[in-house]
């Protein structure tokens, strides 16, 4: 891997803080697997929103260019800003609404940007400046983009004006991770109806993208020339609960480490509430890391953490900066131990979906709702390359 600033700073080395590790290794491994779904004539556009679902968008991206990807996607013009300061030369489309600076910025910047109503048209036509477009098509999402209805009223809106590039045309699948295929089906007819309607009036977008983390995997991408991969990239499953074809391995880890170490009786209570308490003599570990730092709150009591190769249930509430753990009466355990809250520590794994499961969500927001504010490590080849101070607030 090239152009990344090594880093003499190593986890191992760090004070007792809390921090995030990611895993370049398994975003390549990630990718490789999505790639292998594909047929050869598919690229992808990876999905870096929201700082790569908390991943840290530059450094994701950046590894993911090197592998060979070439169109990312982001939702707001200011992510495409950071993406470019940060190196990246491939072409990004910007999902969500963009106002006349970003159209400006982003003419000249290699930027898509995203059609997703018709008063967009009115704005770029204002500006004055070129724009190159995907256009959104609501097929069944009922978020954001074109009703099918209005693509008479599109052809109309860009039919001769040169400074808008008609690019590429895409749509949100809403269940493509649902046991029942037959919405996704529908939306796919829909979106190929809309597709033909605009070639009969000469417009025909020469980039054309549906497939999701849970599309490509389950639909075959006939007619696209892309798909976007957003939660597989970071080795999550689209819906927790269901099993997906493609074999993925966690690329965020969130640690911490032992910071304090007692005896205690039996009887003692441990934490807000007094929840959990001793049923014997034991050793109680406290670690300093909390749901300040993004340890979801419903872990109390449930979830487990790995320290030293062995997995521990947290003791207790989790509070914001501290969980504790209920280690036994002839527990190993010391100061400055590595504890993984999610990620993988040697050969045994916690998962975001692990986590998800227990508080019935999903990967996604477990990933996200991990804090910016404590100190990032990225590993390549098992070594850290990069450090990331945390950010003051």
């Amino acid at each position: 891997m090239t152009n990344i600033n090594i880093a003499s700073l190593h986890p191992s080395n760090a004070s007792l803080s809390p921090f995030v590790e990611i895993s370049l290794d398994n975003l390549n491994y990630n990718i490789d697997q999505i790639r292998r779904a594909l047929p050869s004539s598919v690229g992808i556009m990876a999905v870096v929103k929201d700082n790569a679902y908390g991943c840290g968008s530059v450094m994701v991206s950046r590894c993911l260019e090197e592998r060979g990807v070439a169109f990312f996607a982001v939702a707001r013009v200011s992510e495409a800003r950071t993406l470019r300061d940060g190196g990246i030369v491939s072409p990004i489309l910007v999902l969500g609404q963009a106002d006349a600076e970003g159209l400006r910025w982003g003419a000249g910047a290699n930027i898509r940007f995203s059609l997703t109503d018709l008063s967009d048209i009115s704005l770029w036509k204002i500006c004055g400046c070129p724009v190159r477009f995907h256009a959104d098509i609501d097929t069944g999402m009922g978020r954001i983009g074109l009703q099918p209805g209005e693509t008479a009223a599109l052809i109309d809106a860009v039919r001769g004006d040169r400074n808008l590039t008609f690019e590429g045309m895409y749509t949100h699948l809403a269940n493509a991770d649902a046991e029942d295929a037959g919405p996704t089906q529908r939306q796919i007819a829909l979106f190929r109806s809309v597709r033909a309607g605009l070639a009969s009036a000469g417009l025909k977008p020469a980039i054309l993208h549906y497939g999701n983390s849970a599309g490509l995997m389950r639909f075959p991408q006939e007619e696209c020339t892309l798909v976007r991969p957003g939660i597989s990239l970071y080795g999550c499953n689209p819906d927790p609960t269901r099993s997906f074809p493609l074999l993925l391995k966690p690329v965020m880890g969130l640690k911490g480490r032992v910071v304090k170490v007692k005896q205690v009786g039996p009887g003692t209570a441990v934490s807000y509430g007094s929840t959990y308490v001793t049923s014997s003599e034991t050793v109680i570990a406290t670690i300093g890391i909390g749901y300040g730092q993004g340890v979801p709150r419903f872990l109390s009591n449930r979830g487990g953490v790995l320290i030293r190769g062995s997995r521990f249930q947290i003791a207790g509430r989790v509070t914001m900066d501290y969980i504790m753990v209920d280690a036994g009466a002839t527990s190993p355990l010391s100061i400055g131990d590595e504890v993984c809250v999610m990620g993988c520590q040697g050969t045994q794994c916690i998962a975001p979906d692990e986590v998800a499961l227990l508080g019935n969500t999903i990967g996604y927001e477990i990933m996200c709702s991990v804090s910016s504010t404590i100190d990032r490590y990225y590993l390549f080849e098992g070594k850290a390359v990069r450090f990331e101070p945390a950010r003051p607030f």
